[in-house]
């Protein structure tokens, strides 16, 4: 569906198809990427290993932090171009077990730790020369939907644009107001809103993909 599909779709169901509208194209847009956001989150239905600015990460001597790219929600693998070998994830408490003051090896990494609340990446050893890990990640939508682009569509499975509506529809209804506020069709949606997640993440689940939590799959340094 495009933008302006769901936008129809959405005021149907709002019953809000006559001008002045009461939630403006704007407002809608709004939820929209809100809630497309979440479900990305939510569910990792997007997956990227291609995208440059998203899934290179350039190394260089001496250094062992990287900030990743911010529309990463988890990484599935990671690889040492140098090498082509997997780099495997770890805690700053399984380092210090192992290795000590592993903050003063050089090396070729062969771990990788993440920061969830940072969003930076820690390799050890610490390179030894320039390189670059290739990643696969979880992300979100590249850009975000707008009404400057209305045959623009969603960055996530087409069957997917029912959850999608029913989450913009719950935040519609939580609109203040005499003729937008309904707190009972709102609760609603909600509802609909969270079973349909539900039901995406019990897809990945049978098809074989990670569903898991995002502290799970981040680690935490």
């Amino acid at each position: 569906m495009t933008l302006t599909e769901i936008l129809a779709t959405t005021r149907a169901m709002l019953d809000d198809t006559a001008t002045p509208y009461l939630w403006p194209d704007a407002e809608l847009v709004v939820c929209l990427n809100d809630r497309l956001s979440v479900l990305c989150a939510e569910t990792l239905c997007i997956t990227d290993s291609t995208t440059p600015q998203i899934c290179h990460v350039a190394l260089a001597k001496g250094t062992a932090s990287y900030a990743l790219d911010s529309r990463i929600v988890a990484i599935k693998r990671a690889v040492l171009v140098g090498t082509g070998t997997p780099l495997f994830k770890t805690t700053q408490d399984s380092l210090l077990r192992w290795y000590g003051l592993w903050q003063q090896f050089e090396g070729t990494p062969a771990y990788y730790m993440l920061d969830v609340q940072s969003g930076f990446i820690t390799l050890h050893p610490i390179p030894e020369r320039n390189d670059t890990v290739a990643l696969s990640v979880y992300r979100l939508p590249l850009t975000e939907m707008s009404a400057a682009f209305p045959n623009a569509e969603p960055e996530i499975p087409r069957r997917f644009n029912r959850t999608l509506i029913n989450g913009i529809l719950a935040l519609a209804y939580e609109k203040s107001g005499s003729d937008t506020l309904n707190s009972e069709a709102a609760k609603t949606y909600r509802e609909l809103w969270q079973k349909g997640l539900d039901e995406i993440r019990r897809e990945s689940l049978v098809n074989g993909h990670a569903s898991y939590s995002l502290n799970d799959i981040m680690g935490v340094i």
